[in-house]
């Protein structure tokens, strides 16, 4: 069994990979800033500091080497720097960072790795972050793999996405919807991720990135759609003409209006685990989990729009 190093733990992906890891057996330290509780057991340790600064990453890791180390939780080129700068890399086979599809220029088509990464006012500072996150690591000479994943939904999610179309359908609300922009996109279900994620232990791959994705592409009105086939119940939707109403979408819709579809050829090609989780199987579970757990969840500023474009 692998020893791990899991920056993050207490959140959506980074606890979903770290219960994923610790489940197959291997050893398994989480890092954290130790402000959320965390819901699972099994982990060797928790290590806790606050990993932008030097001085305690330095000291909290000192005598601690790690085979791979699964970054989950950085954001900026600064958050790797002082990973990088304070973990012994002696024994390290693979670094491997969670980007996002957020770091190429806006595009309508099927998005490649080699496509321009840059500026893209969809995303603004959180694309460039992770490009410049990106660069640090593909110029440090450790032994990388980058995974850059579409929107990411499932059991256990902590952002108002899934469980917001929920709340509606199942009260027989409203959904206020964006339209005309004739807008496409893709999802991954959290557990197919968290395998592309395991597969990179002993994958061959290295120093190369790769986009991470259900390969099947949807519009936000089918979207909304199987989400209420999950609850047998068809959703009340609003289409709202972003012509006519000149208003951001985010503001009052869970997602960015805006075509996001990226192309995994090279992930299927390099031998990495493909996902396979349908829209309609994920979005089943995830309200199974919803119906469990009852989670509260709320996105206020966006909930204020929503009630006014209602009106």
């Amino acid at each position: 069994m692998n020893s791990i190093l899991v920056l993050g733990g207490t959140t959506f992906v980074s606890s979903s990979l770290a219960k994923g890891l610790i489940g197959q057996g291997h050893y398994v330290d989480i890092l954290t800033r130790g402000i959320k509780s965390i819901d699972y057991g099994g982990f060797r340790e928790h290590l806790t500091c606050d990993r932008k600064l030097k001085n305690e990453m330095q000291e909290v890791l000192k005598g601690r080497k790690y085979e791979f180390i699964f970054d989950i939780s950085a954001y900026t080129k600064k958050d790797v720097e002082v990973l990088l700068s304070s973990v012994d890399k002696s024994i390290l086979k693979k670094y491997i960072f969670c980007s996002s599809g957020a770091v190429y220029r806006e595009s309508n088509d099927l998005i490649q790795e080699c496509f321009e990464k840059g500026e893209n006012t969809n995303w603004g500072k959180y694309g460039i972050n992770k490009k410049e996150a990106e660069d640090y690591i593909t110029n440090s000479g450790l032994p990388y793999i980058i995974f850059r994943p579409t929107y990411i939904y499932g059991e256990n999610n902590n952002l108002y996405r899934e469980a917001y179309f929920f709340d509606r359908i199942r009260n027989s609300k409203v959904i206020p919807l964006p339209f005309g922009n004739n807008i496409i996109t893709q999802f991954i279900h959290i557990d197919d991720l968290i395998k592309v994620f395991e597969s990179a232990m002993s994958n061959k791959s290295v120093f190369k990135i790769y986009n991470v994705t259900n390969p099947e592409i949807i519009s936000w009105e089918s979207f909304i759609t199987k989400c209420g086939e999950a609850l047998g119940k068809s959703p009340i939707i609003k289409k709202i003409d972003i012509n006519q109403l000149k208003l951001e979408a985010r503001s009052y819709f869970p997602f960015r209006d805006v075509t996001y579809i990226l192309d995994i050829k090279q992930l299927e090609e390099d031998g990495f685990y493909i996902p396979t989780i349908s829209l309609e199987n994920g979005l089943q579970r995830t309200y199974e989990w919803y119906i469990d757990k009852n989670p509260n969840l709320n996105d206020v500023k966006m909930m204020e729009k929503v009630d006014e474009l209602i009106l």
